[in-house]
């Protein structure tokens, strides 16, 4: 008996069931795609991440599946709002709140069932497509994925558990309810709101503290690029938290208030009858829509930043390891070790190009001692490198050669290193005197050390050579590197277990491996941000959209009232527009004016790092990430027009 009234009344109200159904399904599609990329066999490819990327893929799910939980039981809310007075006509006809309760359930579960079934099948395109994007990131060739029978059992459980959490709230609130309320329904007038000038102001106030957050946090990573350390942005971003809230509650609490003070304006066509009903809703849901706002942000900053990160990555790689491989390696038996991972390199990758290079030492600190935190960071000694070696080193990068008569060059691996002053520092050695040249921070890194200082060769005649490493240029610009990585640890564990000083220096670097392990963590990034910014922007959107529908009662009494006035449909349709459209842009606007600062930060940063190239394309994909989610609104923004348009324009 249920189950048949129940699918009656869905076909019945399909129109208020669609907004409710849309999201539901693309929430469900969502969580079938994601849940299937957590257990595809490419994640578990991923060398050393499979599992762990996994698990915090679940943790996400896990974390979104609550959100989402909440959110589609306030709109279950809406729901049962606007069809109030369908079910307080119900209990007065005799039906008790446990039948009212089991038939909402029952229609509910009819709406679930329909839209996890559709959910699954868009869900099985969508996985395909995020596989594409992170086979794409991984720079591995795409083919089709089998789905996974436990992404399936998961999106299923879910899915239960996220209709159960709805269900409760339901429950709830017809228990609660009285049939008066029910019946009768909340009224919505325009209630008066003392004081809007100061209300005013305070949102002027509440956008300057915005653009100060914005400044300061601006100012606080210039900082952090350079060496310096800064404290902790908790506090900017709690500043900033509470200024959208407030932004919001001021803005809704007084542009509608201080425009109806202007007869000008309010005398103009149904502008009066538009503000009236704007009033009350605005201010009631100030702070909801601070709270989507937030919600927005955070979507459209974590999509462009995640995306953002991969575009400098290539440019980042190649000035963090300018050489394909970095061999470091003691003067103690360098040959026999050398020559061995020498082999594994042209095994994996060939070998197109060698440069070797020596490291000394004096065994003093004279020029750590000028930074001011020698001690503190427990420095090692000084290191110096033969002008002829450096020049070998950097000419295969595109350097200048570089001379040196009587003179020293400071070569820092970071900004904070470059911060002490050696200009006026005379460096005896070996009877001679060395000046100062230069101190420079644009060359490749191509050690770890904070410094070194390149001197003429015949500076380091008398030194103690610690160190002789070597570089590779590979023929093969794509290998195995995860691979020869492995290789090599095996290598060196077995050539420090014979007896070998724990202090001395033996290691290597890989880009190819950096590339791929890197490669790994932008794809999970990637992932997990479009699938949280898709899922967050769904729901703010569903919120919006019921929100707007569970007031059709009273508005289609009013606008009846404006049909009786002589108002045509033309009129009426524009005047329930600007009603409807200046509700759903009210906590949209400030995400996407967001998506300015944060494209114009994201290229700041690409260039503090040098990456010109990666700089540009910053401002694209925040236009890409901004027009997606301009659509997403224009979808559900038409969809609730198109409904309340049906529902409350009289012709």
């Amino acid at each position: 008996m249920y189950l048949n009234l129940a699918i009656r009344n869905v076909k019945r109200q399909v129109g208020s069931y669609l907004i409710y159904f849309m999201t539901v399904s693309l929430t469900v599609a969502l969580l079938f795609a994601v849940n299937n990329v957590i257990y595809s066999r490419e994640l578990a490819a991923l060398a050393d991440r499979g599992e762990g990327a996994g698990t915090a893929l679940k943790i996400l799910v896990a974390a979104i599946s609550f959100v989402v939980a909440f959110v589609l039981s306030y709109a279950t809310s809406f729901l049962l709002k606007r069809r109030k007075r369908e079910f307080g006509t119900y209990l007065t006809l005799g039906m008790t709140r446990r039948d009212i309760l089991r038939l909402f359930l029952a229609e509910t579960l009819v709406i679930c069932g329909i839209a996890l079934g559709i959910g699954l099948l868009a869900g099985g395109f969508l996985f395909q497509g995020l596989m594409a994007v992170m086979m794409k990131l991984l720079e591995m060739e795409f083919s089709m994925s089998p789905y996974s029978l436990e992404g399936l059992l998961r999106t299923v459980a879910l899915t239960a558990a996220i209709f159960l959490v709805a269900s409760l709230a339901s429950g709830i609130y017809l228990r609660r309810a009285a049939i008066y309320d029910l019946i009768h329904g909340e009224k919505k007038v325009e209630k008066r709101v003392k004081r809007p000038g100061l209300w005013f102001l305070a949102t002027v106030a509440a956008l300057g503290g915005m653009a100060a957050c914005g400044i300061q946090f601006w100012r606080s990573v210039d900082i952090s690029l350079r060496g310096g350390t800064v404290d902790s942005m908790e506090s900017l971003l709690a500043g900033f938290i509470l200024c959208v809230m407030l932004f919001h509650m001021g803005a809704a609490k007084s542009v509608v208030f201080l425009l109806l003070r202007r007869p000008g304006f309010c005398s103009r066509g149904a502008n009066t009858f538009v503000l009236r009903q704007l009033s009350g809703n605005l201010s009631a849901n100030s702070v909801m829509f601070g709270c989507l706002a937030l919600l927005m942000s955070l979507a459209v900053a974590g999509t462009n930043f995640s995306f953002i990160q991969k575009a400098g990555q290539e440019e980042a790689l190649h000035a963090a390891w300018p050489y394909d491989v970095m061999y470091y390696s003691d003067s103690d038996d360098r040959e026999s070790e050398a020559e061995l991972a020498e082999s594994l390199i042209r095994e994996y990758a060939g070998i197109r190009r060698k440069v070797l290079w020596r490291t000394f030492e004096t065994g003093e600190q004279e020029f750590y001692s000028r930074t001011g935190w020698y001690e503190e960071r427990m420095a090692p000694n000084d290191s110096f490198m033969p002008v002829s070696d450096f020049n070998a080193l950097m000419a295969p990068l595109g350097a200048e050669p570089v001379a040196l008569e009587g003179q020293f060059m400071i070569v820092c691996t970071s900004r904070e290193a470059a911060e002490p002053d050696w200009s006026d520092m005379v460096w005896e050695h070996g009877g001679k005197s060395y000046t100062f040249h230069s101190c420079r921070t644009d060359y490749p890194k191509i050690s770890y050390l904070y410094f070194y200082v390149v001197v003429p060769d015949e500076a380091v005649a008398d030194m103690e050579c610690v160190e002789e490493s070597r570089a590779y240029l590979t023929e093969k610009q794509r290998f195995d590197g995860i691979g020869l990585h492995r290789e090599l640890s095996r290598l060196l564990s077995a050539q420090t277990g014979e007896n070998r000083q724990t202090d001395r220096r033996l290691a290597f670097e890989i880009r190819e491996y950096h590339r791929q392990e890197e490669n790994g963590v932008s794809a999970i990034l990637v992932v997990g941000a479009l699938f949280a910014s898709a899922v967050f922007l769904l729901l703010a959107m569903a919120i919006l959209a019921l929100k707007t529908l569970s007031g059709l009662g009273e508005d289609k009494g009013r606008y009846e009232i404006l049909f009786r006035l002589g108002m045509g449909e033309r009129e009426q349709a524009r005047a329930l527009f600007w009603q409807t459209f200046v509700f759903f842009i009210a906590p949209f606007a400030l995400p996407m004016a967001l998506s300015i600062p944060v494209a114009a930060f994201g290229a700041h940063v690409m260039r503090m790092e040098g990456m010109e190239a990666s700089a540009e394309v910053v401002w694209l994909i925040a236009g890409i990430v901004a027009g997606v989610t301009a659509l997403l609104y224009l979808l559900y923004y038409t969809a609730s027009y198109l409904i309340a348009r049906r529902t409350v324009v009289r012709d």
